[in-house]
């Protein structure tokens, strides 16, 4: 099993608490450090969810789905886990939201916000 790195494990606590612009700006430095073109794509991914919530909080419903979409298509080449997180709770949250996001944008869901945002969960060691 891979240990989750510390700058990694960061990165996941601000994700988790939101702070989606600064997870953004961790993950820039994260993807900079490597050269494994599959950490690029998935750290690339997880940057457009949190794109995605980032517009969602901004009242954009459309691009909020575009995005969280986009990304959910392709997460499957990183099931179950990859890099020490467990992707398939991940992608579970990420159709949650998506159905979540459909349904207010047509009218089927008067509550814009989520249930609960998606969270990002380092596996046991």
């Amino acid at each position: 099993m891979v240990e989750v790195d510390e700058s990694l494990r960061n990165a996941v606590a601000l994700f988790n608490a939101g702070r989606y612009a600064e997870f953004q700006n961790a993950l820039e430095a994260l993807t900079s450090g490597t050269r494994a073109a599959s950490e690029r794509r998935f750290y690339t991914l997880l940057n457009n969810v949190s794109e995605g919530l980032l517009r969602l909080s901004d009242g954009d419903l459309r691009d909020a789905e575009e995005l969280v979409a986009e990304a959910l298509r392709k997460l499957d080449p990183f099931r179950p886990r990859f890099r020490g997180l467990n992707v398939d709770d991940f992608r579970e949250d990420l159709q949650r939201l998506l159905a979540e996001l459909r349904d207010a944008r047509e009218g089927r869901r008067e509550e814009m916000a989520p249930s609960r945002l998606p969270r990002l969960r380092v596996l046991p060691e």
